[in-house]
């Protein structure tokens, strides 16, 4: 099994998560399933929906934003890139679930890494190591040109593109890049992975984050732009994330409310989810759990077991 550890090297590979279902007077109880959250894992339950012939209302809007909902009881199921976050962080949304009487189901469904995007004719900054990164997005960092990084780098100010606030991507990144240090907010935010991609395709001395399955999903005219750039060498392909060794690998989640779960439609569609997603990250471009994996999350969602499981919680 993947273990965690704090940079995620092996927690975003292995961070299986498990079910998460809320539950709450002001649960959704008529009409279209609601699904909030990730944009990254927005394009995930889309396919699921329209693929299976579900009535889905999805909305992307970013991990934390949807949580926010969420614990309300305003969604049935909330799509995450980040595990719930609890006590310690900025907003306690196990808390703020507890507190309006939602219960979760906790469910992981991929895995994503965390890809470092440039523009194609970028031919320098091909390899960076987490310092360097950290450094380039640090709020107190004195780098802000190319050769800031490296003297034979051009003399050029670095363009940084990235997601907002309430972006589980964005979290993910600050926790496993920036250690604690405030990230600068001089960066050009949206949660439009096309336009965010187009934004780099258009910027030689672009530099920009987002999910390799937002990534290699991205309209092919951007998409032969842009570059991956390897991070501490290593490359976010599925062997290297799924094995643990890069170090910006995640776990994707859908959440799911307690009692929704208990309408026909929510749980017909939550069980189609899991039985199929397996089959179903290649195609999107995402990575597959390790396989023994999709059994327990799906006894895990039979079970009715809510909470989080701190296995999966970096």
């Amino acid at each position: 099994m993947i273990k965690a550890r704090a940079t995620l090297t092996a927690a975003g590979v292995a961070a299986v998560a498990l079910l998460a279902a809320g539950c709450g007077s002001e649960a959704p109880s008529e009409g279209a399933i609601q699904a909030t959250g990730s944009a990254t894992v927005e394009p995930i339950t889309s396919y699921m929906a329209n693929r299976y012939d579900f009535d889905v209302n999805v909305e992307a809007i970013g991990s934390n934003d949807g949580f926010e909902k969420f614990c309300n009881g305003e969604a049935d199921i909330n799509n995450a890139s980040i595990s719930i976050p609890g006590a310690g962080d900025e907003v306690d949304f196990q808390k703020q679930c507890a507190d309006n009487n939602v219960e979760y189901i906790e469910l992981p469904i991929g895995l994503d890494a965390i890809t470092i995007v440039k523009h194609r004719d970028n031919d320098w900054a091909t390899d960076l190591s987490i310092q360097q990164i950290h450094d380039i997005w640090s709020v107190d960092s004195p780098v802000t040109r190319w050769s800031d990084i490296d003297p034979s780098w051009p003399d050029e100010e670095i363009a940084l593109y990235g997601r907002p606030q309430g972006s589980g991507t964005l979290d993910v990144f600050k926790q496993l890049v920036l250690d604690g240090d405030e990230i600068r907010e001089d960066y050009q935010a949206t949660d439009d992975i096309q336009e965010l991609s187009e934004w780099v395709a258009d910027d030689v001395n672009a530099l920009s984050f987002m999910g390799i399955g937002n990534y290699l999903e991205t309209d092919e005219e951007a998409r032969d732009v842009i570059d991956n750039v390897r991070v501490d060498g290593i490359e976010p392909t599925a062997e290297e994330t799924q094995s643990g060794n890069y170090p910006l690998a995640r776990p994707l989640f859908i959440y799911v409310n307690e009692e929704s779960a208990n309408r026909e439609d929510v749980d017909e569609f939550v069980t189609t989810y899991l039985d199929n997603a397996e089959a179903v990250m290649p195609r999107l471009f995402f990575y597959q759990l390790p396989e023994d994996e999709y059994g327990r999350v799906k006894e895990r969602y039979a079970e009715r077991t809510t909470g989080p499981d701190d296995q999966w919680h970096i």
